[in-house]
């Protein structure tokens, strides 16, 4: 017997999100190791945001196999005609739990890169503004969440309004938050170019952030394709869109920690930088650390040369050595 295109698309969506929940778990265990064997320098908020995402991709992801034993393994539901579609199509108690952890997901994820953004401009403006837009995200993605269990098709059509509003607010604070990090950042490498020989020194942590940010929104553009075209991929996308939001923030603290950065040098002690603390604006760290290298550089190179002409001496000593014995 062929599957019905919901069953086919939920299966898809549900093997997806297993795949992805397996690199989450990878990624989770390598931040672990960052931050605690390899002692990286990271705030606090860093690992409760890694603890709180994996915490619900795990969840989420066991949800989406407990749908699947319903749907596909219920005598009850199997036994009646299109009983796995109308089943997964059910707003049931699984379906409901499943969407409110996909919010919480995705609120936590936009407040830290709110966070973010903020340390790195270390501007109140900055924080207002885009907390007024996660707020309008957050208010409209609840009331979509909450009308689309009435009944009423009238409801229904304002449910599928504010869902896309939602996306909308939420794409529009990935946008935000990953162009503001990567001026500001770029913005700081330009001003203290001069002492890195026209380099900008945080290309590689500016191209990590740009690529990581693309990631989440692709799928936010794909999800909301989907949906404003009115095709039922677009529920079952989300399930997907769980395991995304939590990779991003996973993915980011691994490649940073571990010096996996766009370019030839490998900068593990960027990690400050992904969402760790300034203490002070970035272009008086970074001016700060890059005169710091330089003197340290020098001091090496001053200290080095009496080693250097020892070294020659002693060549030079058992090469006349070596002449007079033979």
């Amino acid at each position: 017997m062929a599957l019905s295109p919901i069953n086919r698309m939920f299966m898809t969506s549900a093997w997806l999100e297993s795949i992805l929940y397996g690199i989450n778990c990878v990624l989770f265990g390598t931040c672990i190791y960052i931050l605690f064997v390899r002692k990286r320098k990271a705030h606090w908020i860093t690992l409760v945001s890694c603890i709180f995402h994996i915490s619900i991709a795990t969840a989420h992801n066991i949800l989406s196999l407990i749908c699947s034993l319903q749907a596909f393994t219920n005598p009850a539901i199997i036994s009646a005609s299109n009983g796995s579609s109308l089943y997964l199509l059910r707003h049931t108690t699984l379906f409901f739990t499943s969407g409110t952890l996909h919010l919480l997901n995705v609120f936590g994820l936009n407040l830290l890169l709110i966070w973010r953004l903020y340390v790195v401009w270390q501007s109140y403006w900055v924080l207002i503004v885009m907390l007024v837009l996660e707020a309008a995200q957050i208010a409209t993605s609840i009331t979509g969440w909450v009308l689309l269990f009435q009944s009423s098709p009238v409801f229904s059509h304002r449910a599928h309004d504010f869902v896309d509003a939602g996306l909308s607010f939420d794409l529009v604070v990935a946008i935000a938050v990953t162009s503001g990090i990567s001026y500001r950042l770029w913005r700081a490498g330009q001003r203290v170019s001069i002492l890195t020989g026209g380099r900008n020194a945080y290309k590689a942590a500016i191209y990590t952030i740009i690529e990581s940010g693309a990631i989440y929104t692709s799928s936010i553009i794909v999800v909301s394709g989907l949906l404003v075209s009115g095709s039922l991929a677009g529920a079952v996308a989300a399930n997907v869109n769980v395991q995304i939001a939590t990779l991003t923030p996973l993915l980011l603290v691994v490649r940073l920690g571990l010096g996996l950065t766009h370019g030839e040098s490998k900068q593990p002690e960027i990690l400050s930088a992904a969402g760790p603390f300034f203490v002070r604006p970035v272009e008086d760290n970074i001016t700060e650390e890059i005169s710091t290298r330089t003197t340290d550089s020098d001091v090496v190179d001053s200290s080095s040369r009496p080693t250097r002409e020892s070294i020659q001496s002693c060549h030079d000593s058992c090469v006349k050595k070596n002449v007079k014995v033979s």
